[in-house]
């Protein structure tokens, strides 16, 4: 990977409310993120939205239903990405959700096992 060093590679999580998520995904998509992973969660803890919470027994405190999305980017595209999700995902409440930005070793294409930048997409 000639044009873009493997340390120059973040992942980006983002937890989100459930329904933002075809919004943030789509805006995504239209920035050039061609590969994303989206995971139904509970959300836990003093970010919580009170008026969308729910008391679960099995996490023992009230949840709300959210979704994490990842990606993976170059690092120079962190900034103009985080704000794409950050303004799609917001509603102005409590409990929007919290992006958080990962560095990576590496990137491994299972089928192909290409590495790196050719498979942030």
């Amino acid at each position: 990977m000639p044009d873009q060093p493997r340390d120059r590679l973040v992942e980006v999580s983002a937890v989100v409310r459930r329904h933002v998520v075809d919004r943030v995904v789509h805006a995504l998509r239209d920035a050039g993120v061609s590969r994303q992973t989206v995971q139904n969660v509970h959300a836990l803890g003093a970010g919580v939205d009170p008026a969308t919470a729910a008391p679960s027994i099995a996490e023992g405190s009230s949840v709300a239903e959210a979704s994490v999305i990842q990606f993976v980017c170059p690092r120079e595209r962190i900034g103009a990405l985080t704000v794409l999700v950050r303004l799609a995902a917001r509603t102005g409440r409590t409990g929007d959700g919290v992006i958080t930005v990962h560095p990576l070793d590496d990137v491994i294409e299972i089928h192909a096992g290409d590495a790196g930048a050719e498979v942030s997409g």
